[in-house]
C-alpha cells in the first residue's frame, strides 16, 4: 500500500480537492482514493472512486466512510464565499454541521488516523481592517466582530477539528488558506479573466499599494500532503513531539510566501489571458468615489427587489480591493518543511492556461 492509503477527499471535485487527488496519485502517496462531492462530473481524475453526496448529509458521509475505510481524510468541502448559492444557512450546514457529521462518523467507524482540515485565513480577520504578517497566535474573530459569516463558520469548524485531536485515536490539524487560484479553479481565475475580457482590468480602486497573499492550488495541495504524512509519522511514533515541533492539534497559515500588490495580481491574470493593460491605460478610481457608487447601487437594488437581492457592486468589494492581507508562514515552513513548489507567476500561467483550455473545450460541438 502507498503511505497514505486509503484516502478520502471530501470536496474532491473542487479546485483544491482536485489538485490534492491528482498530486496524491502522481506522487505515489496514495493509490486507493475515494472522493465525495455534490458534483462529481467536474475535475475528475482517472483512478479514484467517486461518490456523489454532501458533507451536510450524515448518511452520505457515513456511506463514503464505510466504502473508503479511510486512514487519511482531507476535509476540503466548503461553499465559496462569493458563490451565488452561498447563504448563511448554507455556510452553517456545510462548515459546521458537516464537520460535526464527519467527526461523528470517524468516531463510529474508527479507521481514520489523520484528518486535515482546510481552514481560511479569514478566521483571524474581521473583514474590513488591514492585517499584516499575521501569525497563528493572532486571536480568532467570531460574530459579531466577524463581519463575514463564512469566516465565522470556518472558525467554528476549525475549533471543532482542533478539539477532536487525540480523541478516539484521531490526529488532526488545519491549514489556513488565503485567496486560492489554480488549475481546476472555478471562481478566482474565471472571474478575473472574465472582467479583463470586457475591459474591467483597466480599472483600479485606490492607490494600488495594498499587499495580498495568494495561494496557488498546487502549493496548497502540496502543503496538505505534507501535513498528512507528518500526522501519520506522529501516530507511528512512540514519543510525543516537543511543543515547538507539534503538528497534531495545530493550525498553520499557508501561502505562496510571496505577497503581491492586489491590482498587480489582477492585471497579471489578465495579461496571461491575452487581455493585458498598460500602466498608462489604468483608470484609478478614488476609494471615496467608488464607495459612493456602491452605496447608490446597494440602495437601488434593494429598492427594486424589495430587499431580496444584493447589488453586485457593494461596499464589501471596496474593502477587498483596498485592504492589505498578508500572513507569516514561518510555522509551516519550520514544522512541515513546506516550501512553495510554484511561484505566484508560474501559478498564474498554469491556471489561466487550464481555464482557457477548459473554456475552449466547452465551445466545441
Amino acid at each position: 500500500m502507498a503511505p497514505l492509503d486509503p484516502v478520502l477527499v471530501i470536496g474532491g471535485c473542487g479546485g483544491l480537492g482536485y489538485n490534492i487527488v491528482r498530486q496524491l496519485l502522481e506522487s505515489g502517496d496514495a493509490t486507493n482514493v475515494t472522493v465525495i462531492d455534490i458534483d462529481t462530473k467536474r475535475n475528475r481524475v482517472p483512478g479514484p472512486k467517486y461518490v456523489t453526496g454532501s458533507v451536510s448529509s450524515r448518511a452520505d458521509v457515513s456511506r463514503a466512510m464505510s466504502e473508503s475505510k479511510a486512514k487519511v481524510i482531507f476535509h476540503v468541502a466548503s461553499p465559496h464565499l462569493m458563490h451565488q448559492s452561498a447563504t448563511p444557512k448554507r455556510f452553517e450546514e456545510v462548515n459546521v454541521s458537516g464537520t460535526q457529521n464527519l467527526l461523528d462518523c470517524i468516531y463510529e467507524q474508527k479507521s481514520t488516523k489523520a484528518l486535515i482540515y482546510t481552514s481560511s485565513c479569514g478566521v483571524v480577520h474581521n473583514g474590513f481592517t488591514d492585517i499584516v504578517n499575521a501569525k497563528e497566535d493572532t486571536p480568532m474573530c467570531f460574530f459579531p466582530a466577524q463581519t463575514e459569516f463564512y469566516a465565522h463558520t470556518k472558525g467554528l469548524a476549525e475549533v471543532m477539528i482542533r478539539e477532536a485531536n487525540r480523541k478516539h485515536g484521531l490526529l488532526t490539524c488545519a491549514l489556513r488558506c488565503p485567496t486560492l487560484y489554480g488549475e481546476g479553479d472555478n471562481t478566482t481565475i474565471p472571474q478575473i479573466v472574465g472582467n479583463a475580457k470586457i475591459g474591467r482590468g483597466k480599472m483600479q480602486v485606490g492607490d494600488g499599494q495594498n499587499m495580498f497573499d495568494y495561494l496557488f492550488l498546487g502549493n496548497a495541495a502540496y502543503g496538505h500532503r505534507l501535513a498528512a504524512k507528518r500526522l501519520l509519522e506522529v501516530d507511528a511514533s512512540a514519543t510525543a513531539p516537543a511543543d515547538n515541533e507539534r503538528v497534531d492539534g495545530e493550525v498553520f497559515f499557508i501561502t505562496n510566501d510571496e505577497p503581491w500588490r492586489f491590482w498587480d495580481f489582477v492585471r497579471a491574470v489578465g495579461a496571461a489571458a491575452g487581455c493585458g493593460t498598460k500602466k498608462e491605460d489604468v483608470r484609478v478610481v478614488p476609494t471615496w468615489i467608488f464607495y459612493t457608487m456602491a452605496v447608490m447601487a446597494e440602495w437601488s437594488v434593494w429598492a427594486l427587489t424589495f430587499g431580496y437581492k444584493e447589488s453586485q457592486i457593494n461596499r464589501k468589494m471596496i474593502r477587498f480591493f483596498t485592504m492589505t492581507n498578508t500572513y507569516d508562514i514561518t510555522k509551516i515552513k519550520t514544522r512541515l518543511g513546506y516550501r512553495p513548489q510554484w511561484t505566484t507567476q508560474e501559478g498564474i500561467d498554469l491556471a489561466v492556461k487550464a481555464f482557457l483550455t477548459f473554456s475552449e473545450g466547452k465551445k466545441d460541438p
